[in-house]
């Protein structure tokens, strides 16, 4: 019974995920593929306007700030987009949960992996690539499937905490969108950490989003003995935060009904 529970469970996040990709690039030319397209548009902007300044950080090479850029906004891009679709799932299904006896989670769980879905056939592959060509170290290459599923557990927890809160405070989006910002500019995604003033860069250590992009760099830029402490730091972070939010939503769902 438990595993057919399970596999049900499991059925329902893989269905839910597949409509919700054909409802959101229905009637698109580039359909999934703009999961690629919006980081490789944003890394050609950044690049035109601070790749020549930043480059000597990056020993002196354009093509090293490039990749660096892609591989911060690849996180950036499957994080806020993971939670802030996995925020109103809960909500925007409160007919359907008000009908059928659906786990509730099935819903943030579904966002989080119809993400995983289309940066799985776009932007993920290309890391792989670029791990291969830029480290020519196997080690490198096979640890970017461990650190991208700590990306994903990290978004997985902000996205049930996130989905939970919703349903109670509606100006949650609003919020969001303020502090997904506030995560995108003080991680150093397009520009060097050393440039940063002295009082931001402790923030650099707590900050999430910033731990995931340096532990994704380490393996798919770095040279050397692999750092094993940015692919620390991020996996404590991520089970932190989905240990929080899968509490949290265990703890607040219990009154959903009543207000969806």
């Amino acid at each position: 019974p438990r595993r057919m529970e399970l596999r049900r469970i499991t059925d329902l996040i893989r269905m839910t995920a597949l409509r919700s990709l054909k409802v959101r690039y229905r009637g698109t030319l580039l359909g999934v593929l703009w999961s690629f397209a919006n980081p490789v548009m944003m890394t050609a902007v950044y690049t035109a306007i601070f790749g020549a300044a930043y480059s000597k950080y990056y020993d002196g090479s354009i093509v090293r700030y490039v990749l660096s850029a892609f591989v911060g906004l690849v996180v950036v891009s499957f994080f806020l987009g993971a939670t802030t679709e996995a925020m109103g799932s809960v909500v925007g299904n409160g007919t359907l949960l008000n009908k059928i006896a659906v786990p509730p989670a099935i819903f943030p769980l579904s966002a989080v992996a119809a993400n995983v879905f289309q940066h799985a056939i776009t932007t993920f592959p290309i890391l792989l690539i670029v791990s291969a060509v830029e480290t020519h170290d196997a080690l490198r290459v096979v640890l970017i499937p461990l650190v991208l599923a700590v990306l994903v557990l990290l978004s997985t927890g902000f996205g049930l905490a996130l989905a939970a809160l919703f349903v109670f405070f509606r100006d949650l989006p609003h919020l969001w969108a303020i502090g997904g910002f506030i995560l995108w500019i003080t991680s150093p995604l397009f520009y060097p950490a050393e440039i940063a003033p002295r009082v931001v860069r402790p923030w650099f250590a707590i900050n999430p989003v910033a731990n995931e992009i340096s532990a994704l760099r380490e393996v798919a830029l770095g040279s050397g003995p692999v750092h094993v402490a940015p692919i620390a730091g991020a996996l404590v972070a991520s089970l932190l935060s989905l240990a929080i939010g899968a509490a949290l939503f265990r703890a607040l769902r219990r009154d959903f009904m009543d207000l969806l």
